[in-house]
């Protein structure tokens, strides 16, 4: 089993509270360009990132022990090992003994080069690097070759009960993998090739984009070959990246069949932290939480005690399991991912540098094998990803609240910076560049801020200051990334925002970092669009199926009336009669789908004289409420739902058979035009592309296929399907929609 020096020191020392693990890895997370600054100064005849490995025989298995070591350096005192470690601690918080852990590192690597070259002994060196001021404080130590042997053995031996559960896991998984067959009695039409192509694609280490469409099962056609394929040993897990939960619970369901076909995997899932937090406040530290005071102690036989009894590590059974050995549970399941065979999560844990799993390093996800599931959703939610805004009037408020008098000046010269951006009598504006000195401020109040936040108790932390302050730290991690994929928007003379026009350059340097990517949807047309912003390229893979469904299934009537918000009052008695008229035509129940919740209300106001039984969606539903919405369509009942387009009904909804026999979508769903928007038009048209296409229609049109594709899920579903408005007739909107929606 192969782990590395860090790994094992960091499992070793687990300690004390999630707070401290938290500040810990804040203040000291490892800087490249720290480290590289440091190594500058070494001599001629001193190494750098030395590659050390070491095989650590047991009876019951074999570690392979590896790492990179900083620095191998040659003093008046014999040879060093270098470990260097950058920290926003004030030297005078420093303590030689602070971080256990590593020293834990340092003493592995020492420990191998002592036997690689066989040494009796050798000086271990810790060097912090204050990030500010680049001020270096050194610990130096000299341990005989069986100390060092006696340090590794003690994180060996606090790590061998939960390698000996991942050793055993991982050979039954690959004794019952090759056995395992696809869950279900034959494939439907298509569900072959897209597996099999996605079967492809992880053996080649490829990209593919597959528009396979609603009903062809895609969730288990893309997890079954990627599990098929880690047979090979190429890699040796999935990330399974969704935007809803209905798709998590569908991915859960196809590993729980293919764990009763036989195949021994693990699977953990994620919940976002306010959801499956057990405190009415997510606040992780140990004067507020229990479950976080003490964590670290208490981790390691909780891990051990789930992975032997539990496979499926869903929400709920990481609750239980939580309450048992009284932890974080979300942190518990972030821990779990190290043992996973598939994790399934938010894009955001992928995508978002804000919340992105640190756990995925580039040495795992190499190893990895990255499925994103409804693709189409992750253009929109990676430009919001990769763009950050600043507001004029939060740091306005900050000299009276951040109890320094530095950090008050710097935050007000910020808020007097966006406000100068503005040329008179302009409400929005693109700017080109922001000053120099603007973002030196930035810089300056980040530094200044987080000195001040690391000493404050919960209840003294003002929400205020904490906003701007990881508001700023991520304008400053997004201009890293600013090219002219990006541009600044002044806005109102109060917010300063860094926007992502096309998000293809960073999701593409996310993704290269995997083994291999499927991006699938029903629901990817155009291809050359999605393809192109989600950083495709021609050597990619691509595959678009036809419907398994045929065009007598469906019913499609086009009502050529406009639905333009310009005549929106003039048309909704001709909308709602034309919504009527299909309930009457096709008794049953319905969905209609309108493109703004104002729209929605007004044809509501009209329809309450049908006399039928009406359901509208409500803004801001919570689970419960979206459940109690969707089981009111029985087989039996005859109820009419009014929804949004883009909500939260029109994707990842079955209502098979009788449970839905007609849906409509009013309007071709255009975004409203803003500065954003427009900014997207322009940028494409610069690019050969129709920006008014990039900017508006595609993603538009991705809501109105999407809603369509509630109506037929099954090969047995039959129904309407109704478009109303005039647009639909023309050749741009036409040629969008699929084949067994056109006229027969």
């Amino acid at each position: 089993m192969k782990i590395s020096v860090r790994e094992l020191a960091e499992y070793a020392y687990k300690r004390g509270s999630i707070d401290e693990k938290f500040r810990s890895s804040k203040a000291l997370s490892e800087g490249t360009a720290i480290h590289q600054a440091v190594q500058k100064e070494y001599k001629e005849t001193e190494e750098k990132e030395v590659y050390l490995d070491f095989l650590y025989e047991m009876e019951e298995m074999t570690l392979h022990i590896h790492g990179r070591c900083d620095g191998v350096l040659r003093s008046g005192e014999g040879l060093v090992i270098d470990e260097i470690k950058s920290t926003s601690l004030e030297a005078e918080e420093l303590e030689e003994d602070l971080f256990p852990e590593h020293w834990g590192q340092a003493y592995g690597y020492a420990y191998m080069y002592c036997e690689r070259e066989q040494l009796e002994g050798i000086n271990v060196q810790l060097t912090y690097v204050q990030k500010a001021s680049k001020k270096k404080i050194r610990y130096l130590r000299y341990l005989t070759v069986e100390q060092l042997k006696e340090e590794v053995r003690f994180m060996v031996e606090a790590y061998t009960p939960y390698a000996l559960t991942l050793v055993r896991r991982r050979a039954q998984k690959h004794e019952t993998l090759p056995k395992l067959g696809f869950p279900y009695p034959s494939y439907r039409e298509g569900q072959r090739t897209f597996a099999g192509s996605v079967y492809r694609t992880a053996r080649e280490g490829r990209t593919l984009f597959a528009q396979a469409p609603t009903g062809i099962g895609k969730t288990i056609s893309s997890l079954f070959p990627g599990v098929k394929a880690m047979e090979e040993g190429d890699f040796e897990q999935l990330y399974y990246a969704t935007a809803k939960t209905t798709t998590r619970e569908t991915a859960e369901e196809a590993i729980r069949l293919m764990q009763e076909e036989g195949a021994s995997l693990t699977a953990v899932t994620l919940t976002a932290k306010d959801k499956i937090c057990f405190q009415e406040e997510t606040i992780c530290q140990p004067e507020y939480c229990s479950f976080a005071d003490g964590y670290y102690d208490r981790i390691n036989e909780a891990l051990v005690d789930i992975l032997t009894n539990e496979s499926l590590l869903d929400r709920g059974t990481i609750e239980t399991y939580a309450r048992k050995h009284h932890i974080c549970p979300f942190e518990y399941s972030l821990d779990l991912t190290n043992a996973a065979d598939i994790v399934i999560g938010d894009y955001n844990y992928v995508y978002d540098p804000r919340v992105a799993l640190k756990r995925l390093s580039r040495d795992r996800t190499k190893k990895m094998g990255l499925l994103v599931d409804e693709a189409h959703n992750l253009v929109e939610r990676a430009r919001d990803m990769y763009s950050a805004s600043l507001s004029a009037s939060d740091f306005e408020t900050l000299p009276s609240l951040v109890g320094s008098e530095r950090a008050g000046s710097l935050a007000a010269s910020i808020a007097s910076d966006i406000t100068s951006l503005f040329p008179e009598n302009q409400r929005e504006v693109s700017i080109d560049e922001i000053p120099g000195v603007m973002e030196e401020r930035i810089e300056a109040f980040v530094e200044e801020t987080e000195s001040l936040l690391r000493d404050l108790l919960p209840e003294e932390q003002d929400e205020t200051v904490m906003n701007a302050y990881f508001g700023s730290q991520h304008f400053l991690n997004m201009l890293e990334q600013k090219d002219d994929n990006f541009v600044y928007i002044g806005k109102e003379k109060e917010e300063l925002k860094l926007y992502c026009l096309n998000p293809r350059t960073v999701v593409k340097r996310i993704t290269d970092a995997y083994r291999f990517s499927v991006y699938f949807s029903a629901t990817l047309s155009p291809f050359a669009y999605y393809k192109e912003m989600l950083g495709g390229t021609p050597e990619d893979y691509i595959l678009k199926l036809p419907s398994p469904f045929s065009k007598e299934q469906v019913d499609t009537i086009f009502t050529p009336l406009s639905t333009r918000f310009r005549d929106r009052e003039r048309t909704a008695r001709g909308v709602s009669d034309s919504l009527k008229k299909q309930t009457e035509t096709w008794p049953g129940n319905h969905l209609f789908f309108f493109p703004s919740y104002s729209y929605l209300e007004l044809i509501y106001s009209y329809a309450k004289e049908w006399g039928k039984e009406i359901v509208v969606q409500e803004r801001n539903m919570d689970e419960e409420r979206k459940s109690e919405f969707l089981a009111q369509f029985t087989e039996e009942s005859e109820i009419i739902g009014f929804a949004v387009l883009g909500g939260v009904f029109s994707e990842g909804v079955d209502l098979k058979g009788d449970r839905l026999r007609g849906v409509a979508v009013v309007g071709v769903a255009l975004p409203p035009r803003d500065i954003e928007k427009e900014l997207i038009h322009r940028y494409f048209e610069n690019r050969d592309r129709n920006g008014y296409n990039y900017a508006y229609v595609y993603p538009g049109m991705n809501k109105v296929l999407q809603a369509g594709g509630r109506l037929i899920r099954s090969e047995e579903d039959y129904g309407v399907l109704q478009f109303i408005d005039d647009r639909f007739m023309t050749p741009v909107y036409r040629g969008l929609l699929p084949e067994e929606w056109k006229n027969k």
